[in-house]
């Protein structure tokens, strides 16, 4: 069963979620789905209560009254309920005002928050930025059509949305209005509320913007920070003669609390060279802000102390001239995806040690399996040892400790799949189509590689 996603002229390439999607056991030679079998089910005993529910008003005045009194027990009541409706709940009593707005349980209530669904967001050149999503359950389709559509119309009546980035549930958004001139903006899909930041004093002909990513940790603090990096002016060097110049690129912070931007005071120079970093995307881990460069150097920003470093190694790199096939943090940990041999579809993921000294080998995943459901993912024309030849993006990696879970969302042509590496199973999330402006090929329709998840939220912006 298909439904269509997005629905605003800014959301690109038609996305169809599959409702009730099977799922499909692989193994080397043979895949068939898995029987349809419900993960929550009943007991005999707790059908027939649902069914036979007690006529007694006062038993069930009574229970009312024990929940209301028991701040614990309503406490896991309210966990379970959705954003707003918890907003609402603060105005039916003082207890319930005072539970809903302990920062301990707005962070509990962020803890409770599993990955049930991704932002997507592409940038293509010379056309309209693509905003998108990806639902893991059919329940969330609805409330993420809506918090895409309000996205959509609340930054697009004024202008064109150029980049966007998300952190534990809120999305900054860059916003170029018709004048030419940027508008930063804060969004929380949980809450639809939106903040407009005061602008940041750069002279676009000198300091030309570059990137802005938000740092929000709820389990910290409910304030959150936006590093914008801007571009400084090449610093000729002694190398010119080369043909080599230097880039210079800085840091103004905005910070929540005080409602205030500052520079950083550090700048951070790099060779030009075709392979450098654009410092979107930014990784937060540790208190830090993290980029990948195209040559697998980290680049780290300091929260707290507001500068640039390379404290953490390099991850390691089975091939010389790969790419970045994915960069990431899921629960608490850093992770790193390489291929580690195109012919065979042999793929390595990798953990950042405890200890930052090393990266750690967690995953050795075969996808070779996968061009039985889906050989399109291939193209046989090219070499087998050229990674070239994929048609697919890694998009999203959710490890899951609890669940002794890890997953992998991999977007490949017309399709949109989650890939449990445990189980080796598959379950397709949506088909992907082009929309009537889309005149890139059917190559363009894979690459989506901009991936947040939407997390429960009750930060106000």
């Amino acid at each position: 069963m298909l439904r269509d996603g997005g629905g605003s002229p800014a959301t690109g390439p038609l996305i169809r979620h599959i409702f009730k999607a099977e799922e499909t056991l692989l193994r080397p030679s043979t895949a068939w789905p898995l029987a349809g079998k419900s993960r929550f089910s009943l007991s005999p005993d707790s059908s027939n209560t649902l069914k036979n529910p007690p006529q007694d008003c006062s038993y069930i005045s009574a229970a009312g009254i024990v929940v209301a009194h028991n701040e614990d027990l309503l406490t896991q009541i309210l966990l379970c309920l959705p954003p707003k409706s918890l907003i609402r709940f603060q105005c039916v009593s003082r207890g319930w005002l005072s539970i809903i707005s302990n920062p301990s349980f707005r962070r509990l209530y962020c803890c409770s928050s599993n990955t049930r669904a991704l932002f997507l967001f592409r940038k293509k050149w010379r056309k309209n930025p693509e905003l998108n999503f990806i639902s893991f359950s059919d329940e969330y389709v609805s409330s993420m059509e809506t918090a895409v559509s309000r996205l959509s119309s609340n930054f697009f009546t004024d202008g064109e949305i150029t980049d966007l980035h998300s952190c534990n549930g809120l999305v900054a958004v860059v916003l170029k209005l018709r004048d030419g001139s940027r508008e930063f903006s804060v969004y929380n899909p949980s809450t639809s509320q939106q903040r407009l930041i005061p602008q940041l004093n750069l002279l676009e002909k000198r300091h030309p913007f570059v990137a802005l990513n938000i740092a929000f940790d709820p389990l910290k603090s409910d304030h959150y920070k936006l590093v914008c990096v801007w571009w400084g002016s090449p610093a000729i060097t002694d190398r010119f003669a080369m043909g080599i110049m230097n880039i210079s690129y800085g840091f103004s912070i905005y910070e929540s609390e005080t409602g205030t931007w500052r520079d950083s005071g550090d700048i951070f120079e790099i060779d030009y060279t075709p392979l450098h970093t654009f410092f979107r995307n930014g990784v937060l881990w540790n208190g830090c802000l993290h980029w990948i460069t195209d040559w697998k150097a980290i680049v780290c920003f300091d929260l707290d102390k507001e500068d640039i470093n390379f404290t953490l190694p390099s991850p390691p790199a089975s091939m010389e001239h790969s790419g970045i096939w994915y960069f990431g943090e899921s629960g608490g940990c850093m992770y790193f995806i390489d291929i580690n041999n195109p012919g065979e579809m042999l793929f390595d993921i990798f953990e950042l040690a405890s200890g930052c000294s090393e990266w750690v080998l967690k995953h050795h995943l075969n996808l070779a399996p996968l061009t039985t459901l889906y050989p399109s993912m291939v193209d046989e024309e090219f070499d087998h040892s050229d990674d070239w030849r994929f048609r697919f993006c890694l998009t999203y990696f959710v490890e899951d400790e609890n669940e002794k879970k890890a997953r992998l969302v991999i977007s490949l042509l017309g399709k949109v799949i989650l890939y449990d590496i445990n189980g080796i199973v598959v379950k397709e999330l949506a088909e992907v189509g082009p929309t009537d402006t889309d005149d890139d090929g059917r190559d363009n329709l894979y690459q989506w590689k901009d991936a947040y998840p939407v997390m429960k939220m009750l930060t106000y912006v």
